[in-house]
């Protein structure tokens, strides 16, 4: 006989004591249980029955809390069906890859990470090889997208299973932009940089992150670098090279628009920040994926009606985009690799993935071909620009293939920082040498 809680169990058949209760029998006490929800030290688990086996996954904190609730819903489809129990903790993105770092440390915790860009990179080994999953997905779906295969094949193994795309594009004001004479968007950096002076000087400041939101920040700040021909590494994915002509170009560009065009509010911003800004009407342009234009469905309809998106503009060396790419990977260390298996490939099947993603409105993009023709992009022509997104995508480290020095680089803010502080007034040739000693020592270490 063993103790757990207040609940004194014995073997199978025998009575079951509960407190200062009556003894029960073990099988009422199972029917008057089973699908109850408890309280576990890792978040909440959805139980479907005492002795199922158990799912634990750790992940991101949707800006979209509807996706998050039909995940929850799904989960509970799955766990009734199949038996087991499937528990999320949901942690703001910002505080993902501290918690990832730390049970790669400490070779304990959740079964199923959510791992972000070249997660699976960073963290591949300690992560379980899942090939027979992916191979099995493509063959079914069309195949992987080269995002999908850039992120999640280490050498010559899939270590994580790509669970999707965050399209990040320039979300603007529709009305402001015609107060200050344009009909359509600016298509070039030059262009937009005219443009934010003009929303400044009437009062409709542009925003973009300079703070630590490792969504937002990092994803305006490496398609800029990018297209003025600025890169963190060559393409030997070894040689550091972010001190050159084209990078200076690209921080100089960058002090300007904030001078002109915004305000200093964005050095505190985080990943949430920008989105209640652009709600509030504090700002005219900001980078973010449709969760604003979906924010504004219940929060502010007036909004949606003016607000539209585009692509990241051109510049001298191209059209870039970095929207940031999700994952699923199973820790070596999880004792359930087989069912974590089994949840996954699920979860990625159209029944399941199209109800997910059509929730949020243009919020995910699949990375398995099949998912391009998803209905939910035929919803509104606001979201077309969106499904365009995907050609544009490069990842951190470009032009090398993605590496864990990128990763790290990626995390720990390196190329959002050395354009920060520029804007703060550090010299141009100053902040890139800052950011070429922290790459040269991130990079010696592969």
């Amino acid at each position: 006989m063993r103790k757990e809680g207040g609940v004194m169990r014995r073997k199978r058949n025998e009575v079951v004591s509960i407190g200062n209760e009556k003894a029960i029998s073990r099988r009422k006490f199972i029917g008057m249980t089973a699908g109850a929800t408890a309280a576990l030290s890792f978040g909440t688990f959805l139980r479907s029955g005492l002795g199922a086996a158990k799912i634990n996954i750790l992940t991101w904190s949707n800006t979209l809390k509807a996706m998050d609730d039909t995940l929850r819903e799904l989960a509970k489809e799955y766990g009734k069906a199949k038996g087991v129990e499937i528990g999320f903790e949901f942690v703001h993105m910002s505080d993902l890859p501290a918690k990832t770092a730390a049970a790669v440390e400490s070779g304990a915790g959740p079964d199923i990470i959510n791992l972000w860009s070249d997660g699976p990179h960073l963290y591949a080994k300690a992560l379980a090889n899942v090939d027979d999953l992916t191979e099995g997905l493509g063959k079914e779906l069309k195949g992987w997208t080269n995002i999908g295969k850039d992120i999640a094949i280490v050498g010559k193994n899939w270590k994580a299973v790509p669970w999707g795309i965050i399209p990040i594009a320039l979300t603007y004001r529709e009305d402001w932009l015609k107060e200050v004479g344009y009909t359509t968007f600016p298509d070039t950096w030059d262009e937009l940089l005219v443009a934010s002076k003009k929303l400044k000087d009437k009062g409709h400041p542009v925003g973009f992150s300079l703070g630590r939101a490792i969504g937002d920040a990092n994803q305006f700040h490496y398609p800029l670098l990018w297209a003025f021909g600025g890169a963190e590494a060559k393409k030997d994915g070894k040689t550091v090279a972010i001190n050159s002509p084209e990078t200076a170009k690209a921080v100089d560009y960058r002090r300007r628009l904030h001078q002109d065009g915004e305000t200093d509010d964005v050095y505190a911003w985080d990943d949430a920040a920008n989105n209640r800004a652009f709600l509030a009407g504090a700002v005219s342009i900001t980078v973010n994926a449709a969760s604003i234009y979906w924010a504004a469905k219940k929060d502010a309809p007036h909004l949606r009606e003016v607000t539209n998106h585009y692509l990241f503009p051109n510049g001298p060396a191209g059209r870039f985009g970095y929207s940031t790419a999700l994952s699923l990977g199973i820790f070596k260390f999880s004792k359930v690799q087989k069912e974590a298996k089994g949840f996954i490939k699920w979860l990625m099947e159209p029944k399941q993935y199209s109800a997910w993603i059509g929730v949020g409105e243009g919020m995910m993009a699949g990375l398995l071909n099949y998912y391009e023709d998803d209905p939910v992009w035929k919803k509104d022509p606001k979201l077309e620009v969106i499904r365009q997104i995907p050609k544009y995508v490069r990842m951190p480290g470009y032009p090398a293939p993605p590496s864990r020095p990128a990763a790290e680089a990626m995390i720990k803010y390196v190329i959002v920082n050395m354009f920060a502080r520029a804007c703060k007034g550090v010299s141009t040739a100053e902040t890139i040498k800052i950011a070429e000693s922290e790459l040269k020592e991130i990079y010696g270490k592969a």
